[in-house]
């Protein structure tokens, strides 16, 4: 096993225990939020699954990037929300409930909207496509998403008094091996990024994530916080979730997970700033 696989799958473990714990600590009032409040759930779906996507391929067929840039595009465009988000998300003033339940809700439209966006968005861009189907793109997301999140809410009751233990536990070492996972494919994969930052790349990482943070705050409701909280969702996807999409579905694009974490650093460095400018009074 070489060192990038390991790490690579370092990160996979980590989505899965980070959504454990947080389908542990669930309530179900949250798991319904974005049902209740209707209006918010479909808001956060355009912003989010429509509007960022189709700026991301416009741009990237305007530009005409690498291929294997492209496949990054996609598959950062129908990954979910990092589990991480959302102590930054209550930090900017959103409630708790409305955080909870667009991470879920955002959980489950990805595998939903994955299978059908991903191959339709590469055939626009003629990104590697191949033989993709629906189902190649969904096995990852199943086992790495969905199969925690239903584990999760099955384990709670019978863990009892022992859930906040586990589910403490369980998010303490997702976070640890994401944290891990990413800097260390960051690191090596140095040579790959600098590989992928000209041609117009570094345009369209930055104004993807600039049109998910005006976007999402445009569709986050009246209350300034959940519209905040959005901003981050939108602009800001799990890249250990979008590299398991492109090595799966892409074998052949070799670059694709580096271009993911070109976009997670560009992410980080453009989508706080932009939001404090946004919402200065």
């Amino acid at each position: 096993m070489t060192i990038v696989l390991a790490l690579k799958l370092g990160v996979a473990l980590s989505i899965v225990l980070m959504l454990f714990a947080l389908s542990l600590r669930a309530r179900f009032a949250d798991l319904g939020y974005m049902i209740a409040n209707w209006r918010e759930g479909l808001g956060a779906l355009i912003a989010m699954f429509v509007i960022v996507p189709s700026v991301a391929i416009a741009l990237a067929a305007w530009l005409d990037i690498s291929p294997d840039v492209k496949v990054a595009l996609v598959a950062l465009a129908f990954s979910p929300v990092p589990p991480v988000l959302p102590a930054k998300q209550v930090k900017l003033g959103a409630s708790a409930d409305y955080v909870t339940g667009l991470l879920i809700l955002a959980t489950l439209a990805s595998i939903v909207l994955a299978p059908w966006g991903v191959p339709f968005a590469a055939t626009l861009l003629d990104a590697h496509s191949g033989t993709l189907t629906p189902m190649g793109v969904a096995a990852p997301l199943l086992v790495t998403i969905l199969a925690p999140l239903v584990l999760g809410l099955i384990a709670r009751p019978l863990l009892g008094r022992f859930v906040a233990p586990v589910a403490t536990w369980a998010s303490r070492v997702g976070t640890a091996l994401l944290l891990v996972g990413m800097l260390g494919l960051v690191v090596l994969l140095v040579p790959g990024i600098l590989g992928v930052i000209g041609e117009g790349t570094l345009v369209v990482l930055t104004l993807s994530v600039a049109a998910g943070v005006v976007f999402g705050y445009l569709f986050g409701g009246r209350e300034r916080g959940n519209r905040s909280a959005l901003a981050l969702a939108a602009a800001t996807r799990h890249p250990g979730a979008a590299i398991a999409i492109a090595t799966h579905s892409f074998p052949l694009a070799d670059e694709a997970p580096a271009a993911i974490a070109l976009a997670a650093i560009v992410s980080g460095i453009v989508c706080v700033p932009l939001l404090r400018v946004m919402t200065r009074p």
